[in-house]
């Protein structure tokens, strides 16, 4: 296969999960501006090996193998910055008084956009309590859509792993949600 027919047949492979790996990957890294170049280097790094790919294997589910573990790299580097900084446990947050109603308060039911980007950011925030493998399985499932057996294979861990691990992310998220729930109402 020439060089261009190459290049090509992995861009026509490509282009219809773009999308989904950029969501996915902002989601799974710790710092948001590293997301660009997660995903540069994992299709790179996808381009360079797509010698070695087959057609009986399912493209969507070996990028995102190969963007998860680009940004379990690229997180191992934001852990290496972050352990001079503390971390605070959820149900710590608890125990802050609430805020003040300021000047930024939003009328959620006259702007349904600021609603989205609240509960963007209190996702977003739940998303940082959980741990990588956590997170990755969570997102893999509600954003890939993969199956239990795939993720597995994805992260390269045993399938009891895969749930269990799925199992203390939802409860994670919920608590979030609803600590977040409780604030907001006070």
């Amino acid at each position: 296969m020439s060089e261009e027919a190459k290049q090509a047949r992995f861009l026509a492979l490509l282009r219809p999960i773009e999308r989904e790996l950029e969501v996915y990957c902002r989601r799974l890294v710790w710092n948001e501006r590293d997301a660009p170049d997660a995903i540069q280097s994992a299709v790179l790094n996808a381009f360079k090996a797509f010698d070695r790919y087959h057609d009986d294997t399912h493209f969507r589910a070996w990028m995102f193998t190969i963007l998860t573990h680009e940004v379990f790299k690229l997180n191992k580097k934001f852990a290496r910055v972050a352990q001079s900084e503390f971390q605070v446990e959820p149900e710590a947050l608890d125990a802050l008084p609430a805020l003040e109603q300021s000047a930024e308060y939003v009328d959620w039911l006259n702007a349904p956009e600021a609603l989205a980007d609240a509960l963007d950011q209190q996702l977003l925030a739940g998303l940082k309590t959980l741990t990588e493998t956590e997170r990755a399985v969570l997102l893999l499932r509600g954003i890939g859509e993969f199956r239990y057996r795939e993720i597995a294979e994805a992260l390269e861990i045993p399938l009891g792993s895969v749930m269990g691990n799925l199992a203390r992310a939802r409860k994670k998220m919920q608590g979030t949600m609803l600590r977040s729930q409780r604030r907001s109402v006070l």
